[in-house]
């Protein structure tokens, strides 16, 4: 007789209910000691509707599944997914089930036992305190000697859909995904310490391909940190849901970056048509970032087919530019050729080509890294191509300067004999014409005292004697000019002095004694030096005829700041009504050479004595 303990009685209602699943789907063994792929043995359904969980049961439309991975690219679906797992153990099994893509925006996760409690993940549904790991997974807990049937639905509007299913130890789990932190920072840490080194050198240098290199490496680093999961754990939720929509954005920045780098660092200014090209994917890229980043127009299939040809046009201008004869392009060529094959494998995985981008997601940051470690020695490399053709131009531009300077040195000694000569026979015709004003300006003065020889009339005398005086004041500048070697500038001390000793002999008389006190520091043109001597000429004759009965003094004094003059004449006389005198003819000669002539300003004082002060700029 056979008798059935309880142990056996479970192992056998197993093994029916294992047997009985098995006509419907695979099921798969929860206590494997390795971690376990499970999308092989599960059910899917492509599911472009809308449907619920109870139809798509109802209707049985799942299909077993024969890939490892799912990737449906960036096809707006709903991915349902049903396996079955059993514990034939005695204890109750606990493992992890691991979807294997960061960018998995909405995951429900239901029991066949519970159906109305789901449990949800992905980064539309992230749990600051719990989600601390790059990927999200479920906890599984599985009783002993039991089968449970399990449902997933995964979807994603902004981000393509790639992923592989896993059970895993939770430890092991863990341990996986510190380790895969670690040398994802460190790979980050070295681009970005690469970004930082590529800006320094924009400081440095002005070169602007450091500039737009550390540009692209700023783009490129927060692309990836979205990429790799890094964003949906260390920032805030926010900015996690703001971030998930904006892969157009990103993209878009790369593309640009990409291209005002390569345009500076191969120079393609001399290339014209690849410039243009260059310019014109700038172009497009801005236009995608405006129009297909509003959700009614959004279509990432674009974006990528847009990168796609860039990444190829990029290496083409790469070998165009190096063929040329820009020898940096050769490094430009090892470095992008690197990142071109880790680009051209994330875009086949973005449009469902491939999946091979699964087992090596940070493939993009690790090329990058040779990238930048390549074109730094490009960096150098330029240094030194700039060195020696600056030798080779300085030791042309020393031999060219030797030959210039002994050339130039010959011309010199030619063209100063032609300028002393020229020169002296300047001031030779100089001091001839002088001679010759002064000259015709003495028989002026001859004729007018001849004139006024014959004249009776006292008043029509002393207007002669005026006339005489201001004459006299425009001979003395020419005359200094005949004795001075200097035949630019007048000395307005020596000229003031004389004309007015010229003055005190022609108009003072018995009993008057005018004395003259003089404070002149100045020199200036001749046509200034006339108008000033004019000036002086009038005040001094003024005060001589009215401002005193038989004694008094006049000061005079010419200061000058640069180019900045001031003239002061004073008087200790009895003054006069200014009102009065407005119409005399020597007070409008002194408004217009003061106004007009000089361009300066005339403040007087006629009160109880006179007192000029006149201001002007050369």
């Amino acid at each position: 007789m056979i008798v059935f303990d309880r142990k056996s009685f479970y192992s056998l209602f197993l093994f029916f209910v294992l047997m009985c699943s098995s006509l419907f789907a695979q099921t798969i063994n929860i206590n494997a000691k390795e971690p376990v792929s499970i999308l092989h043995a599960s059910d899917v359904y492509f599911d472009f509707n809308e449907t619920n969980l109870s139809e798509i049961r109802v209707r049985n439309l799942f299909a077993p599944y024969i890939k490892d991975y799912i990737n449906t690219g960036m096809q707006r679906t709903y991915i349902w997914i049903r396996f079955r797992l059993y514990n034939e153990s005695n204890a109750t099994s606990h493992k992890i089930l691991i979807l294997t893509s960061p960018l998995l925006e909405s995951i429900t996760f239901y029991k066949q036992s519970d159906l109305k409690n789901p449990e949800y993940r992905g980064v539309n549904y992230i749990d600051e305190k719990e989600h601390r790991t790059l990927l999200p997974y479920y906890h599984i807990y599985l009783p002993a000697q039991s089968l449970e049937t399990y449902y997933l639905q995964v979807s994603s509007f902004f981000t393509p859909v790639d992923f592989a299913l896993r059970l895993d130890e939770y430890e092991h789990f863990k341990r996986s995904d510190k380790n895969r932190q670690l040398l994802n920072s460190l790979l980050i840490g070295f681009v970005s310490a690469l970004m930082l080194y590529s800006f320094l050198l924009y400081f440095y240098t002005k070169d602007k391909s450091y500039l737009y290199y550390s540009l692209y490496l700023f783009a490129l680093i927060y692309q990836q940190s979205t990429y790799l999961g890094f964003t949906q754990i260390f920032f805030p939720i926010e900015f996690i849901h703001f971030d998930m929509q904006i892969p157009i954005l990103k993209v878009n920045l790369l593309i640009i970056t990409a291209a005002l780098f390569a345009m500076h660092f191969l120079k393609t200014k001399a290339l014209g048509t690849i410039n243009t090209i260059y310019k014109i994917f700038i172009a497009i890229a801005l236009i995608e970032i405006l129009i297909l980043s509003i959700p009614r127009y959004y279509n990432l299939y674009i974006v990528i087919f847009t990168g796609g040809v860039f990444i190829l046009f990029n290496l083409v201008a790469g070998i165009v530019a190096y063929i040329q004869g820009n020898k940096q392009a050769r490094l430009f060529i090892v470095g992008f050729g690197i990142v071109f094959i880790s680009y051209l494998l994330i875009i086949l995985d973005s449009i469902g080509v491939t999946s091979i981008i699964q087992e090596y997601r940070n493939i993009l940051i690790v090329a990058t890294a040779f990238e930048a470690l390549i074109l730094s020695l490009a960096f150098a490399d330029r240094y030194l191509i700039l060195q020696k053709e600056k030798a080779r131009v300085d030791a042309c531009i020393l031999e060219e300067s030797a030959q210039r300077t002994k050339i130039i040195e010959q011309e010199v000694v030619k063209k100063t004999k032609e300028l002393n000569k020229a020169l002296q026979t300047k001031e030779l015709l100089l001091k001839e014409v002088h001679h010759r004003v002064k000259n015709n300006l003495q028989i002026i003065l001859s004729i007018i005292r001849l004139q006024k020889n014959e004249i009776e009339d006292e008043k029509t005398i002393e207007k002669f004697i005026d006339l005489e005086n201001r004459i006299n004041a425009i001979s003395n500048t020419y005359n200094m000019l005949l004795i001075k070697e200097d035949i630019e500038k007048i000395d307005m001390a020596e000229y003031i002095d004389s004309l007015l000793l010229d003055i005190q002999e022609t108009l003072q008389k018995e009993p008057q004694k005018i004395r003259f006190k003089t404070d002149i520091d100045a020199q200036m043109p001749l046509r200034e030096a006339v108008y000033v001597g004019l000036i002086v000429n009038e005040l001094v004759t003024n005060a001589f005829k009215y401002a005193f009965e038989k004694e008094g003094s006049i000061f005079i004094s010419l200061k000058q700041n640069v180019r900045t003059y001031v003239l002061k004449i004073e008087d200790s006389g009895k003054g006069y009504d200014a009102e009065k005198t407005t119409k005399s003819l020597g007070l409008k000669l002194i408004h217009t050479l003061v106004y007009n002539q000089l361009g300066g300003t005339l403040k007087q004082e006629t009160q109880h004595h006179t007192r000029y002060i006149i201001r002007f700029t050369l």
